[in-house]
């Protein structure tokens, strides 16, 4: 095993060697993020030599298919949950390892675990491998202060380096200067962690995004562990894409981290976790100054492009988990031609970066179409329902079934879809039960009552305090406190981010006791009314948000706990009138919420800040019959 690796860096140190020799014909590598499935190799159990030779199929079936000749994968093999009481019992149940203390435990876990992927990847004919640390390689998030897990990253860090980096000696196998640039930060926590090498005519350089400036010092919402890169171990990645544009082989820069930069991303039964948006736009700077093509993340368990606004750069956030998708990436001397495909063959999009000319070109389609940051990304019109034959998870390649994922589903045989066509897709169409399609204000509309059940399986769009816009229009007769849109978290309490009626008036919700509503409006008259709900800018408290009726500011509001900032979950699942028990709060006892009944047209979320002007013009066209995807021209 320490052969194949070291045999890995060596190559890659060779072809660094004569690229300013060679002229390279078209070669491929392929992306998987959130692998996950290492995670049964790291116990020395009978059953670990089964899942290898399981897994090692998996992979001789995916180079048979699609060829490929190095593997980049951003974080997440595992679930590195090697310090938890569960865990240490079931591995120290093992005669062998019965009086390791924690700290060993995690040291061999880790051996076991990534030895063994390594072993997958190479007898699966794939000679070079790069791997990045994920918050699973460190334990999984958060990392709260006096949290056990906050003890051991130094230990995470060091079982990651043993296996990946570092030889039998303990020294590292990134040798090979960039220029003149070291190929790792030396000196710094993550000296066996980031790295850089160029393979071919592509530099790839690989970061550790998980800032950790000590176990008492709290670095953000995840605790000692912030999504962020700054000190000497950013002025050693600068340094490494500075000496890049010296090296005339260097054709293409591939930067692969854990962590999405660009807001937002689609995200599948994920903590959603992303760089500190406070540090982002330090980050992103560097990497358009120095014309970074590609930045590969994962984390999330879905696919998402992103064109920066400011330059040609590119974030792909993908979905690998298990296989059951791959990003492959084909690599000429001026392009680069990527494309998603599904384990059952289907193609699920593709996207070309073509620097033949002066101007980068770039071109996407299906899930690879490059969505815009600040679009219009959920657009439930309910003009098109659409049927189990012809809808498609990219993420299940069928229909969705009922799982530990999916417990929306449960109960449900003949589900109706109602499709989302803004810039989130159409795996955020809504799903459910009980609904009806009937003539709208804006084409069709449909019908709620009291049983009615429909949801969204993938997670987001909206995040913590990103500025945003919902918008819809609504028709009934209903009194009481009536739930809209919920959008309450998928792992835990945290802030949900509720839509509701409350005996007539727009009142949005934090928590049960954290609100804003207006005062003194009579939208439940039986009429059709207008409602759009704004969040202004980043960071905005709930006294900031502005509500509209009918394209009007209503300045009346009462609100409660106004100074407390808007912090929505970063993993929020979203649902219509859909009061679910995945749910951590009980609305119709906190609340006194009773489902919304009437009828829904239009339903709409931005992420950005519409402006009053824009709100008012949503409502004289939508009485026209123009819909909000009409003015957005999205996607």
């Amino acid at each position: 095993m320490k052969r194949f690796v070291l045999y890995t860096i060596i190559g890659i140190s060779l072809f660094k060697g004569n690229c300013n020799a060679q002229k390279f014909e078209t070669w491929r590598f392929i992306n998987i993020p959130d692998y996950h499935n290492a995670e049964g190799l790291s116990r020395n159990i009978p059953a670990r030599e089964q899942r290898i030779a399981a897994q090692t199929e998996q992979f001789k079936s995916m180079k048979k298919r699609h060829g490929g000749e190095l593997i980049i994968m951003p974080g997440d093999c595992n679930s590195g949950h090697w310090y938890r009481p569960k865990y240490l019992k079931q591995f120290k149940s093992n005669p062998d390892y019965a009086y390791y203390n924690t700290k060993q435990v995690i040291l061999e876990a880790s051996r076991l675990c990534y030895s063994g992927l390594l072993d997958i990847v190479h007898n699966g004919g794939y000679e070079h491998f790069l791997m990045a640390v994920g918050d699973h390689e460190l334990g999984d998030n958060p990392w709260r202060k006096g949290s056990e897990v906050s003890k051991h990253i130094s230990t995470f860090r060091q079982g990651f380096a043993n296996t990946f980096t570092l030889d039998k000696n303990g020294q590292s196998r990134f040798t090979e200067k960039i220029g003149q640039v070291l190929p790792r930060p030396v000196g710094t926590i993550y000296e066996h962690t980031s790295n850089a090498v160029q393979y071919k005519n592509v530099l790839f350089v690989t970061l550790d995004m998980f800032r950790f400036d000590g176990k008492d010092k709290i670095l953000g919402t995840q605790g000692v562990i912030n999504g962020d890169i700054d000190g000497e171990h950013m002025q050693w990645f600068e340094s490494v894409l500075s000496e890049a544009q010296k090296i005339p082989s260097i054709k293409h820069i591939v930067v692969q981290s854990h962590l999405p930069i660009i807001y937002p991303v689609r995200k599948y039964a994920s903590s959603g976790m992303l760089v500190d948006k406070k540090e982002s736009e330090k980050i992103l700077d560097v990497l358009r100054k120095y014309k970074v093509d590609l930045y590969l993340a994962g984390e999330v368990h879905m696919n998402t492009v992103t064109r920066d606004t400011e330059s040609d750069l590119i974030q792909l956030v993908a979905r690998g988990n298990n296989l059951s998708n791959m990003t492959l990436i084909d690599v000429d001397s001026d392009k680069l031609s990527i494309s998603s495909v599904h384990e059952n063959g289907d193609k699920l999009g593709s996207l070309k970066i073509d620097k033949s000319s002066s101007k980068t070109m770039i071109e996407g389609e299906g899930i690879l179409n490059p969505i815009r940051p600040e679009g219009l990304q959920i657009h439930w019109g309910f003009d098109e329902q659409l049927n189990k034959q012809n809808y498609k998870s990219s993420v299940e390649g069928t229909f969705p079934k009922t799982g530990k994922h999916n417990p929306f589903m449960k109960g449900i045989n003949n589900p109706l879809v109602y499709l989302n066509d803004g810039g989130f897709n159409r795996d955020y169409s809504l799903l459910g039960t009980g609904a009806k399609q009937v003539k709208g204000i804006i084409g069709d509309a449909v019908k709620l009552s009291s049983g009615s059940k429909l949801f969204v399986l993938p997670i987001g769009p909206m995040d913590a305090g990103y500025k945003r816009t919902m918008a819809c229009w609504l028709k009934t007769t209903s009194n009481g406190r009536r739930l809209i849109f919920n959008s309450a978290s998928y792992w835990g309490q945290g802030q949900f981010f509720n839509l509701s009626l409350n005996e007539g008036n727009i009142e949005l919700a934090l928590r049960p006791e954290i609100y804003t509503s207006t005062k003194n409006q009579n939208i439940n008259d039986g009429k059709w009314h207008h409602i759009a709900i704004v969040l202004p800018q980043n960071g905005a408290k709930i006294k900031d948000l502005k509500l509209y009726v009918d394209g009007n500011l209503i300045e009346d509001k009462h609100t409660t706990k106004p100074d407390v900032k808007v912090n929505t979950s970063q993993a929020n699942w979203m649902s219509i009138a859909t009061q679910g028990a995945p749910y951590k709060t009980d609305f119709a006892q906190s609340m006194h919420m009773n489902n919304y009944e009437g009828l829904l047209d239009d339903f709409c979320i931005w992420t950005r800040a519409l402006q009053g002007s824009d709100v008012e013009q949503l409502y004289k066209n939508g009485l026209k019959g123009v819909s909000a995807l009409e003015l957005e021209g999205n996607p």
